[in-house]
């Protein structure tokens, strides 16, 4: 291996060098107080000294000179700024002094020795609200399905079989949305916008996005509210919610076969099987929304995320490349929103035998309705394995 083998990529303001080794002094700052007629001093500690680092920053080549003219006006430049230290990571210094030495042999090179020093107190980096980043990357998602989605051309009877279809999909929607114990406003909201995308079905299917669209602004209404406060939900009602939703989108419930085409195409077959996966996403993506929120407890948001990750998951291995990152990334930035909440856990028991739900919620202190939203408890005389309360 050559010596220009052997270095190594470092930068500073942005600008690339090589280098192939540093120096780094460090130490603490010790102050000797020292007292007349006496053997005894006292040393004040003023605490650890900042790491200064030297490197060699190397230019070669027959543009090497223009390269090191480049690097001093970097260096050159009044204030703090990062340093890429290959070895040490990211330095926040100001460059104190520096050296520049040339030579023609080996082809022609420069060799500029730099000082660093600390830069003092670094700039504030905003932290990124961990509850923004989860809507936004729940938001990228949508849009990602929204940009995957695509119909075949069709002809007048399979239009027509096909819109049938999708009318009967968006009423079972509907029914979903009435079960779903949101707010009255917001499920009137809600089912305001899927009855007009029911209707206008057969004029927005002449373009594919803007069908995907109107499913998309759907899904955001469902997941969002419009102008629904986030009050008007408990952590409990909410988790019923998410719970009626995930369960709608990874469930489809099944259609009328008379109204398929007496010949089902291909072509049928396909748009059929990507307006479900648009739907199922879209239902999804709702439930993401919905699902990101402040809990009164640890049991409502575990029960939460349980059944979004859970939603997810069901649909990662049917997804496009582009959607399939977009819902990774939605999926994380989900964990971290949710586990960030400082929550006490809720008081747990493990039932073997089954009980009314009313004798439950007594002797745990809680209420009836909110141990059976809570626990998503389908038969309130027969409540049966592990119950929050």
């Amino acid at each position: 291996m050559s010596w220009r083998e052997r270095l190594t990529k470092a930068s500073f303001r942005g600008f690339e060098f090589l280098t192939d080794s540093h120096e780094a002094q460090g130490g603490r700052r010790l102050v000797k107080h020292q007292y007349p007629n006496s053997d005894e001093h006292d040393v004040e500690d003023f605490g650890l000294n900042t790491t200064d680092p030297k490197l060699n920053a190397y230019f070669i080549g027959p543009d090497y000179d223009l390269e090191a003219n480049g690097f001093l006006a970097k260096l050159a430049i009044s204030g703090a700024d990062w340093l890429q230290h290959p070895w040490l990571g990211q330095m926040w210094v100001r460059a104190e002094n520096w050296t520049r030495t040339e030579s023609n042999d080996k082809g022609g090179y420069c060799v500029i020795s730099v000082n660093f020093m600390a830069g003092g107190r670094a700039p504030v980096t905003p932290a990124v609200d961990k509850v923004d980043l989860a809507f936004s990357r729940v938001h990228a998602l949508g849009q990602a399905i929204v940009d995957d989605f695509t119909l075949q051309p069709m002809s007048n009877d399979t239009l027509t079989a096909f819109v049938a279809d999708v009318q009967q999909h968006l009423e079972e929607v509907r029914k979903a949305i009435s079960l779903a114990t949101l707010p009255l406003t917001w499920a009137a909201t809600a089912m305001n916008v899927i009855n007009g995308v029911k209707n206008d079905v057969q004029t927005l299917l002449q373009l594919p996005q803007q069908y995907a669209n109107a499913m998309l602004s759907f899904a955001n209404v469902l997941g969002l509210g419009g102008d629904t406060l986030e009050d008007d939900v408990s952590s409990a009602a909410r988790a019923r919610a998410v719970a009626r939703i995930t369960s709608t989108a990874t469930n489809p419930p099944s259609i009328n076969a008379s109204t398929l085409p007496a010949t089902i195409t291909a072509t049928y077959k396909t748009n059929t099987a990507n307006d479900a996966t648009l739907r199922s996403q879209l239902l999804i993506v709702a439930a993401l929304q919905l699902g990101i929120a402040d809990y009164q407890d640890a049991g409502s948001r575990d029960a939460v995320l349980d059944k979004l990750l859970a939603a997810v998951d069901a649909q990662l291995p049917q997804m496009s490349d582009a959607v399939f990152q977009a819902a990774v990334d939605a999926r994380a930035t989900l964990i971290e929103a949710l586990l960030d909440q400082d929550l006490d856990a809720l008081a747990e028991r493990n039932l073997v035998n089954a009980m009314p739900a009313v004798v439950l919620a007594y002797q745990m202190g809680n209420t009836e309705d909110v141990l059976i939203a809570q626990n998503n408890v389908q038969h309130p005389l027969f409540v049966q394995g592990r119950i929050y309360g």
